[in-house]
């Protein structure tokens, strides 16, 4: 048996530009989140265990983004929960309201292309938006 979790696209999926792993974070994040408001003491157990096996990816984040931050394409990624294979093809995606790429490029640190966090956020949202209409 192949589960559909190998399936490189879903068509059925709201995001099209997600891969196998960014539908399973999104998944589980789903879980996670039903769990945490009906039993929050459950939750926190299994955000324990999984921390102690160094899986941190779903802990909540209580940082603040400032708007105007510099990051990189990978940090970039992990604001977001998606590949930085994403982040690239949201700078080279046209708008459909024709006001420039979806992502657009703030300049470069050294060889690395930077996004400022706030428009990093708008993407991430205008995708999401997109694909649930």
């Amino acid at each position: 048996m192949i589960p559909d979790y190998d399936k490189q696209t879903n068509p059925r999926w709201p995001n099209h530009l997600d891969g196998p792993t960014q539908r399973a974070r999104r998944v589980a994040g789903m879980y996670r989140a039903h769990l945490r408001a009906a039993r929050p003491d459950l939750s926190d157990q299994a955000d324990e265990t999984a921390a102690s096996f160094g899986e941190t990816w779903m802990l909540e984040r209580p940082e603040i983004i400032e708007p105007d931050r510099e990051l990189t394409t990978a940090e970039a990624a992990a604001l977001v929960n998606v590949t930085p294979r994403t982040i690239r093809d949201w700078a080279c995606l046209d708008r459909r309201d024709g006001e420039g790429k979806v992502l657009p490029r703030f300049g470069k640190r050294g060889r690395e292309t930077v996004y400022l966090a706030g428009k990093v956020l708008e993407a991430a949202a205008l995708i999401r938006a997109r694909h649930t209409r």
